[in-house]
């Protein structure tokens, strides 16, 4: 499973703390790249192909992908 953090550098925590590992290796075996702490920052969550027949769901989460990342965004 791919993370990826899209986010201004607004609400960062003071001393640029990262989150807290997790004690389980298999969950995050790369500990060095956690993501770094955001103060009352809301957090969206995007998932797709949960289930093997959702095959279009792939299509709408590239969509939504390529839209927040593309050049054109003025966001």
């Amino acid at each position: 499973m791919e993370l990826v953090t899209l986010s201004s550098r607004k609400g960062l925590s003071k001393k640029e703390e990262r989150e807290v590992e997790f004690d389980e290796e298999s969950l995050c075996p790369n500990k060095e790249v956690r993501p770094y702490k955001f103060e009352n920052k809301p957090v969206i969550f995007l998932t797709s192909r949960v289930h093997p027949g959702e095959t279009p769901a792939s299509y709408v989460l590239n969509g939504i992908l390529n839209f927040l990342t593309g050049r054109k965004n003025p966001q």
